[in-house]
């Protein structure tokens, strides 16, 4: 009798070792799918946070915005036969990468200061997401220079965002300040 419950807790313990190993198996592929979803190019990481992945915070959402119309762009056969359209991509690809370590960093600025930089990266991921579109809805034989004209358009306003970030640079410390939406005692 003590022969058969040694057998069967034996049983038990493997099956509960077994489980908690799926389970790390299965946190650890997450963890690795949330890493790569939050990367604007495929195999090149990127400082955006993890939570950013279902963050509803405007900053999240910016970056999702980025990540989207790079994959759209990458999705685009056209680019692999074209060296300038490559060329092209991979700026675009740099700025869209600049523009998320801006927003990063925005991010980590007091909310009290973080409206107009947030304001000027806004316009800035329209401004890509727009070049993309245009990419999308023309030729290949035009799609050159239509997506330069696109890419000016980005740089003038990530210029704009560099800009306003050394500004923010210039002033020096903000002194620390209690967020408003977090409540002592919540």
């Amino acid at each position: 009798m003590s022969f058969v419950l040694v057998a069967l807790f034996g049983l038990v313990v493997v099956a509960a070792v077994a489980a908690v190993a799926v389970a790390g198996v299965i946190a650890l592929r997450n963890a690795k799918a949330f890493e790569r979803d939050s990367q604007l190019v495929a195999g090149v990481p990127t400082n955006a946070p993890t939570a950013w992945a279902g963050s509803q915070a405007p900053e999240a959402r910016l970056h999702r915005r980025l990540r989207d119309a790079l994959l759209a762009l990458d999705a685009n056969q056209a680019f692999d036969d074209d060296g300038d359209l490559l060329d092209l991509r991979v700026e675009l690809q740099q700025q869209a990468a600049s523009l998320d370590e801006q927003l990063v960093a925005t991010a980590a600025l007091p909310a009290s200061v973080r409206a107009d930089p947030l304001a000027h990266i806004t316009g800035a991921v329209a401004a890509i997401e727009e070049a993309v579109a245009r990419l999308a809805s023309s030729s290949a034989q035009d799609a050159a220079g239509r997506l330069a004209s696109a890419l000016e358009d980005v740089r003038a306003r990530t210029g704009l965002v560099a800009q306003a970030r050394a500004a923010l640079d210039a002033m020096g410390p903000v002194p620390e300040q209690p967020d408003p939406e977090i409540q002592p005692g919540s």
